[in-house]
């Protein structure tokens, strides 16, 4: 295999155990949601920043390769997708097209299911908002007050406006 090609191999092996580090960084991140530990989401979120980062970097990395190869290979670079290596190489090296198969699998698994995972976070954050608002608005009397109140005399009470904050001192 030339050069080019086991570099992009060593690059996409990296961005594999990039995108693990990920899919850890995701589960860890809802535990600490369910916990509502904030400084662990904190950790766990900045972690995550840092991971993706990286990810971008690792590809900025793999289409420099990618282009190097379209040059060697007389090419576009938009034709230079991973299925096209593994069908160009299959032929003279089987063996390498292979190890190029089960990286793109791989890597393609992994992507999905931190995608699935992070967009599972991101649902949760968003129910836990809906319910924070709605406890905002039971404690600053935005919720419907109750009619069904009756005074001394057995008549319906006017509604009194619901929940009121009696003080703010601290």
């Amino acid at each position: 295999m030339n050069e080019a090609l086991e570099k992009l191999y060593s690059c996409l092996q990296r961005m594999i155990g990039l995108h693990r580090q990920l899919y850890e960084v995701c589960k860890m991140e809802r535990d600490a949601f369910v916990a509502a530990d904030s400084k662990l989401i904190l950790e766990h979120t900045s972690a995550k920043e840092l991971i993706i980062e990286t990810i971008r970097q690792a590809e900025a990395d793999r289409i420099r390769i990618s282009a190097q190869l379209s040059v060697l290979w007389k090419k576009p670079l938009s034709d230079l997708t991973l299925n096209f290596i593994i069908r160009e190489i299959e032929p003279e090296d089987s063996k390498n097209a292979e190890r190029f198969r089960s990286t793109l699998t791989a890597l393609t698994v992994l992507i999905e299911r931190a995608r699935k995972l992070n967009e599972s976070n991101r649902s949760l954050v968003e129910k836990s908002l809906e319910h924070v608002h709605a406890m905002k608005k039971n404690v600053f009397s935005e919720s419907v007050p109750q009619t069904d109140t009756y005074g001394n005399q057995g008549q319906k009470l006017a509604p009194t406006g619901g929940a009121r904050l009696l003080s703010t001192e601290a």
